[in-house]
């Protein structure tokens, strides 16, 4: 509680202007985060804003930049109790990583406390703990930086190939040196080096011809016993026409292509390949006869899954999840296999060293069996990744941005396990939550997800004249509680369109200048058949006496406390306060009629006056503002149903001054 005081506090008192960032925020919204973060940087050099430096932040996060990406976020931490929860537990990150143990545990601990029914806070805290304890255990093993092919760009998963290794890299390369927005460094590519001797190699080339190499990202190879065969992932500007429009992001996807007459032949799309969510990383069994790989297909266990298909006459079989005991509600990837049929990948669902950790489920008899992070030196504070074993099995590779001895983003490690084997003695004893978090949950089978794709379409007109309007209309995974894109709608006809995935909860916002703001949030269960959903949004002008429902401000049941779901609905609010400066609002809230009227008064009006220290807190006056508890006084529903009563309790806001 002494938390969630502290944040109604700073909220109260904290007067400091969101600077606006129209710019940097479209970029960000289109992943551009490499020149979003150049933007804020100027912001927040003129105008010190905790909300531009969590922006900056989370731009660095993204980039993997934690440095950086700590010293935005120190700046939020100064400033006071910040709005959203997601940043401790973003910020307890990136301080593990950078070794600050006991300011991360302060991190954890205070995400806990503002979301007290999620574990994750206490999980990442619990782990630092427990890391401490199990790295006096550590193993003897010796890594050493692959010097002879790493460069200051990201160089990483190297796997086996003839005499040397193919590797993944954003080197610059003649013809192939477009810059990626996400990062600000080049599009990844293949790249082959010849073996000197375990961690040198020379006659460092490109990989491949025009069917293994296009113009954008081509990575993470995985080639069959023979090398007659590779698999790889690829991004490339395949969309066209109206799906280029509405889908607005290129998902990674599987391509493959066989050695003929000493060429690549033209690559062959990979038959789970989508348009609306991602395959990648593939990785092919030993024997040729399973293809695992990371998606983030539906009905998986968290952000991305690993799935596994076994080759069948006809072609790969549909994708098996890997289950519970691999996969977590946060991401796994890079999957390989050893000589001795162990399973590894990395992941960030572990209560690992920090960071991405290389996991493994060690085989019995052909059963893959809970599986755990390896220790240090393998694992670091940072992201590791990518595991390769040698034909020995007590060398290989593994990719990671650990600082020490590194030429640049993310190196090339060579290791030595020194004969030792992989057993319990190189694992950690520390445990995951991943399928606990989501007690009783069960991944949906692929063939009962046989509608992944939803089209959600709709037309924006004025309430008044019906005319089409051109509009932004910008969607949120709320799932996934994160910005998903920004649409317009079409200045002449109004329309707009955009798929999605079915098996979510979405938010929809349509905002347009000297117009008051449209909400709202659905679910799109899963279900059989192409479906399309139509919502039609009519704008009222901004005038005296108008008003809406603010329908996604919420409280806990008899609390006045504001939810941090409900910052979402409130920025609206403080937008188009500063987009029209000299407006003025009334804010009200009101419930049902349990309870005495008074009581019902009472909390009403100290719930619209949260949301109010809210708006003030982000840079409105209170001058402008002013809050109401009408209690069960103005019902908006007569039928004393449930579904009545929940239409009663609701917030709105009306202008009182234009």
């Amino acid at each position: 509680m002494k938390y969630i005081y502290m944040l109604l506090m700073a909220v109260l008192f904290c007067t400091a202007a969101m600077a606006k960032t129209p710019k940097a925020d479209r970029l960000f919204e289109r992943w551009e985060y490499s020149r979003a973060a150049k933007l804020y940087e100027k912001a927040a050099a003129k105008h010190p804003d905790a909300d531009v430096y969590f922006k900056l932040g989370e731009c660095y996060r993204k980039m993997n930049l934690y440095k950086e990406q700590q010293a935005a976020y120190d700046k939020v931490n100064e400033a006071g109790i910040y709005s959203k929860p997601e940043f401790y537990l973003h910020y307890g990150q990136v301080l593990r990583s950078n070794g600050n143990d006991a300011k991360a545990k302060i991190a954890f601990d205070q995400y806990t406390a503002l979301m007290p029914g999620d574990p994750t806070g206490k999980f990442f805290s619990e782990a630092i703990d427990r890391m401490a304890a199990d790295h006096k255990t550590d193993e003897p093993i010796t890594i050493t930086n692959m010097s002879s092919v790493n460069t200051a760009e990201a160089d990483l998963r190297p796997v086996i190939y003839k005499d040397g290794i193919v590797f993944t890299t954003s080197r610059k390369t003649p013809g192939h040196n477009k810059t990626y927005g996400w990062t600000g460094s080049n599009y990844l590519d293949l790249y082959y080096g010849k073996k000197s001797n375990d961690s040198t190699f020379t006659d460092i080339v490109r990989f491949g011809d025009k069917n293994i190499s296009s113009s954008y990202h081509n990575a993470f190879a995985s080639f069959s016993k023979n090398f007659d065969t590779i698999y790889l992932s690829r991004v490339e500007k395949f969309l066209e026409g109206k799906e280029k429009k509405t889908l607005n992001i290129e998902r990674n996807k599987i391509f493959l292509s066989t050695m003929q007459d000493g060429k690549w032949t033209k690559e062959v799309p990979f038959a789970y390949n989508s348009d609306t969510f991602s395959v990648a990383h593939p990785m092919l069994s030993p024997d040729g006869a399973k293809l695992y790989f990371s998606s983030d297909m539906p009905g998986g266990y968290g952000e991305t899954d690993l799935y596994v298909c076994s080759r069948e006459v006809s072609g790969w079989s549909k994708p098996v999840n890997m289950g519970p005991h691999i996969n977590t509600f946060n991401r796994e990837k890079f999957p390989n296999l050893d000589a001795a049929g162990n399973f590894y990948f990395s992941s960030d669902g572990y209560q690992g060293l920090g960071g991405t950790d290389i996991c493994v489920a060690l085989n019995s008899n052909g059963v893959f069996g809970k599986a755990v992070p390896m220790k240090y030196p393998i694992n670091s504070r940072t992201d590791d990744f990518g595991i390769t074993f040698l034909e020995d099995q007590q060398t290989g590779y593994i990719t990671s941005n650990r600082n020490e001895g590194g030429k640049g983003n993310d190196d090339m490690l060579y290791f030595s396990l020194l004969n030792n084997k992989v057993d319990s003695t190189l694992l950690t004893s520390l445990y995951t939550i991943g399928y606990e978090r989501k007690a009783g949950y069960t991944p949906i089978p692929l063939e009962e997800i046989q509608a992944v794709a939803v089209l959600l379409k709709g037309t924006v007109t004025d309430k008044a004249t019906k005319a089409p309007l051109g509009a932004k209309v910008s969607v949120t995974d709320n799932t996934l509680a994160k910005p998903l894109t920004v649409l317009y709608a079409d200045s002449l006809t109004g329309n707009y369109s955009i798929v999605l995935t079915s098996g979510k909860n979405y938010g929809i916002a349509v905002h347009r200048d000297g117009y008051l703001f449209y909400s709202e949030n659905f679910n799109i269960p899963l279900s059989n058949g192409t479906k399309e959903i139509t919502k039609d949004v009519a704008l009222e002008r901004l005038a005296v006496g108008k008003g809406i429902t603010l329908k996604n401000v919420f409280f806990d049941f008899d609390k006045a406390l504001l939810k941090p779901e409900s910052s979402f609905e409130l920025d609206y609010v403080v937008k188009l306060l500063k987009e029209n400066p000299t407006m003025k609002i009334e804010l009200s809230a009101h419930t049902d009629n349990r309870g005495t009227e008074e009581y019902n008064k009472k909390l009403a009006l100290s719930r619209a006056k949260a949301c109010i220290e809210y708006l003030h807190a982000h840079g409105i006056k209170q001058n402008r503002l002013k809050s109401k508890g009408y209690g069960e006084l103005k019902p908006a529903d007569t039928n004393d149903t449930e579904a009545g009563m929940a239409n009663n309790r609701r917030t709105e806001f009306v202008i009182t001054h234009p």
